[in-house]
């Protein structure tokens, strides 16, 4: 039996079958009287709509995630065009749901589509574009949770291409294979629709100061640990992308559709973006076909006399995003971004509505996929192009390869391995040892990148220091080289003269379990993991310490030598603590954390170093951990703490609202971590509660504008004035370029070098003075009066990678990134620059762990 569907109708089924439910009010705006599926269309009626399974029209509510997973299950029972997949699992254990949707035909063939489509996309490729080779489309959607339209949408698109009849959906079905992910953050998803139930109401409310059009912090935008995943494409730091971005690699679509939300008085926004914000490894050609393919896109918004607007403020440059990833292996990203309302709100352009947002982001969904299909030649011609062109250009490059190491630290290694393997680049052992510019790298700890592979682009928008710009505006970060957020060394190739061994799988350093020591283990705290490893001793009871200088002694696997920060745990001395349940714990230490373990027979060390009983071993205490959160802060900044100390540290982390700094007790904990946002709030009773804790031995650590604030508040140290560049000196610039003018005052999310002292306590387990860190404000502070109080020193000549205009670069020079004040018996530790930067700056998120560590153990000058 074929059904017209229409609005009215399907209004009246889902009131219908709501029963004794809730009926809220439908907003009543102009276009919610549109049919909300194409009245030329006809539908299966034994496929049920999003609405008469949801129980409630759409846009009434946003769906809970759960019923969005059970609908598309539906449809895949229900629908022989429709495969169901769980292609990964959230932080909270929610299910990421792709949908495979062709014809019957095309599904049985599955496999043999796609091997041939991957196929096609070699260099020199003989694979035949014949007329059965169907495109392959990747619309997906809700990334950010908060973004409701985008989640909804999903739901009469997988219906559409399940349930419509007639020759325009054969077509698409035909000549297509379509992935369909409904949302990409599951958990964001469902506190966001949370939120919208709770504040629906029976009349409509337009006014966006209601409740229901904000949702509280953190908002529903992020994930469980608050990171914003459409940022995780290339950093693959959490479930959610570790799963999606396989998938992508699964098939390399020919066109990835990203959908999203923007602010509420804009209009409607799809790719193409800023002409001169394209990443230089993004060709012309490649944003020319893309536009050709939103043409279906823009037919459908001319034809209801919908306002759009192509090539201005959103871009193509941050490879680590949604609709830019995709471009680097030769499929088109496109960025779909509609004007928000969780209801009925109005906004300078007139009312908007929900429902008639889910229906937009619908309606050019089905025409995106429709373009797809007339521009199949052009896309499957163009992956071939691609493939042939990129290995062109590996060819041309001057650099051959790109060496690195991880001295004295496999786990750091292993996940570096691990980020390169998830992204498709091969990585093979250094046969022989090199030396480059007067380095040298041992093949037993060294890898090689080969440029001349499929993936050159990638490897090269991972490995290259980029700095100059066709324009200095940036959506998102101006740099991100990998090696220097990951603390490798590493170094270009521009020769063949290297040679390679075995390629490398990325496996985690599990290492054997240490001899039954007869005084002490030890182990060294370059391991990433280390941290971790010491915090297990501490929970359980014992008493171990760190080493202030070079340690070498005499150990089960010979002699080894070992750095400053070095953790000794005593086997005598702890409280009656039994022995083998010590060697069961250091065993576990060895296998799970990737850490040697050294047993050690005597106190007496004969080569380097203090004897293990010396006074100048420190002492070291649990840390007790209270992360401030809540309105006016920064919910990135403080996921990411809470997710390095949580999910990699297995650290317990008090997370507590700023409004309840005022009564909580401080003595119950080591240490108060304040991040970016506003702490104007905070009381002055408050600020010298805080302050009177310090002295008794509490450690505040700042970061960023938590920095600032402590810097201000507690030490009286002020932060650097930077001038503001070219605004400050022009006398008159022309307001068309007032973009550009502002953005050479700001730092553009850049990777700045620093000077760190690694004898400091908050310097243990470095070993080069030389450090990069991810900066994206001019914030910074003078040097200390106190001499030994600046840990890390911004270089001279600061920039690695991204932009910072000549003039920013020379005002921060010298000036301090990271201050350890002692203040009484406790301490105040600023962090100008964020350590933990989005999961993926292991090079730094080692300063910050020590902060929580040894906070206890560097003092004030002697008088």
């Amino acid at each position: 039996m074929m059904l017209k569907t229409r609005f009215t109708r399907t209004l009246k089924l889902g009131l219908l079958l709501a029963g004794a439910a809730l009926c809220w009010h439908v907003a009543a705006d102009e276009r919610d009287q549109q049919a909300f599926y194409p009245e030329d269309v006809s539908f299966n009626a034994a496929i049920p709509t999003p609405e008469a399974f949801l129980q409630h029209p759409l846009g009434q509510h946003m769906a809970r995630n759960d019923l969005m997973v059970a609908y598309l299950k539906l449809l895949a029972e229900k629908s022989d065009r429709v495969q169901y997949e769980v292609i990964a699992r959230s932080h909270e254990n929610r299910p990421i749901v792709t949908l495979t949707i062709s014809s019957p035909e095309n599904l049985a063939r599955l496999e043999q589509i796609r091997q041939q489509h991957l196929a096609l996309q070699q260099p020199g490729s003989k694979q035949q574009i014949n007329d059965d080779m169907p495109v392959i489309s990747w619309v997906n959607y809700g990334v950010h949770g908060g973004e409701v339209s985008s989640t909804d949408a999903a739901m009469p698109v997988a219906y559409h291409l399940a349930a419509a009849q007639g020759g325009q959906i054969e077509r698409i079905l035909q000549h297509s294979v379509i992935l369909l992910t409904a949302s990409f953050n599951p958990d964001g998803n469902s506190r966001e629709s949370a939120w919208n139930w709770t504040f629906a109401a029976n009349t409509p409310v337009t006014d966006r100061v209601s409740a229901l059009h904000g949702s509280p912090w953190p908002s529903g935008r992020t994930n469980h640990y608050w990171f914003d995943l459409n940022r995780q494409w290339m950093m693959q730091q959490h479930p959610e992308p570790v799963g999606w971005v396989a998938k992508f690699h699964q098939w390399r679509p020919n066109m990835v559709a990203d959908f999203h939300e923007m602010q509420s008085h804009k209009s409607y926004y799809f790719h193409p973006g800023a002409p001169d914000r394209v990443f230089p490894l993004i060709g012309k050609d490649a944003m020319a076909l893309l536009s050709d393919v939103v043409q279906g896109p823009r037919d459908f918004m001319d034809s209801e006399a919908r306002l759009y607007f192509n090539e201005e403020s959103y871009d193509n440059f941050y490879i680590g995003k949604g609709a830019t990833y995709p471009h680097l292996y030769g499929s088109l990203g496109i960025l779909f971004e509609q004007a928000s309302s969780a209801g009925l709100l109005d906004t300078p352009r007139g009312l908007l509505s929900f429902r008639d947002n889910i229906r937009t982001q619908y309606r050019v969904g089905i025409a995106l996929l429709d373009s797809a299909v007339s521009k199949r030649q052009a896309l499957l011609s163009f992956q071939r192009k691609f493939a042939d062109a990129t290995e062109q250009l590996a060819g041309d490059d001057k650099t051959k390869a790109y060496v690195f190491a991880v001295p004295g630290d496999e786990a750091r290694a292993f996940h570096f391995l691990e980020l390169l393997r998830r992204n498709q680049i091969e990585v093979k052992r250094l046969a022989r040892d090199i030396n480059v510019d007067g380095k040298t790298f041992l093949a037993d700890n060294a890898y090689v990148v080969e440029t001349n592979q499929p993936t050159y682009r990638m490897i090269k928008g991972m490995f290259e220091r980029i700095t100059q710009f066709e324009n200095n505006t940036f959506y998102d970060v101006s740099g991100w080289t990998m090696p220097l957020a990951f603390g490798v060394d590493y170094a270009p190739l521009t020769s063949r003269s290297y040679k390679t061994a075995e390629k490398v799988e990325a496996s985690f350093p599990a290492k054997p379990a240490p001899a039954n020591a007869q005084v002490a283990y030890v182990f060294d705290w370059r391991n990433y993991y280390a941290p971790r490893a010491l915090y297990r001793l501490l929970e359980a009871g014992y008493r171990p310490r760190v080493t202030t200088e070079p340690l070498g002694t005499n150990s089960d696997k010979g002699k080894v030598t070992l750095g400053r920060g070095s953790v000794v745990m005593p086997v005598g001395w702890q409280g009656g603590a039994e022995a083998n349940a010590l060697h069961k714990l250091m065993t576990k230490i060895a296998r799970e954390d990737g850490i040697d373990v050294y047993a050690v027979g005597t106190s007496y060390t004969d080569s380097v170093g203090m004897d293990l009983g010396s006074n100048m071993m420190l002492e070291v205490n649990q840390p007790k951990v209270l992360l401030v959160i809540g309105e006016g802060v920064s919910q990135y900044d403080a996921g990411e703490v809470w997710h390095l100390l949580d999910k990699r540290m297995h650290m317990p982390v008090v997370l507590l609202h700023k409004d309840k700094l005022a009564w909580v007790n401080l003595n119950d904990y080591s240490h108060l971590i304040m991040v970016g946002g506003s702490y104007s709030d905070v009381a002055d009773k408050t600020v010298q509660k805080i302050d009177g804790w310090v002295k008794d031995g509490g450690t505040v650590v700042g970061i960023r504008d938590g920095a600032k604030w402590a810097g201000q508040k507690l030490l009286d140290l002020s932060p650097v004035r930077i001038s503001k560049g070219k605004l400050a000196s022009a006398p008159r610039i022309d307001y068309a370029d007032k973009e550009h003018a502002e953005a050479q005052d700001i730092i553009g999310g850049a990777i700045m070098a620093g000077d760190l002292d690694i004898s400091h306590p908050l310097g243990y387990g470095y070993t080069q003075r030389l450090i990069a860190s991810q900066r994206n404000t001019l914030l910074a502070f003078e040097p200390p009066k106190n001499p030994f109080a600046t840990v890390v020193k911004i270089a001279d000549k600061p920039l690695l990678s991204g932009f910072a205009s000549e003039e920013n670069q020379q005002q921060l020079a010298g000036k301090a990134m990271l201050v350890a004040e002692p203040k009484g018996k406790g301490a105040v530790i600023l962090f100008t620059d964020n350590p933990n930067f989005r999961a993926y700056f292991y090079g730094t998120e080692k300063l910050f762990m020590n902060s929580l560590f040894f906070s206890g153990a560097f003092e004030k000058p002697r008088s």
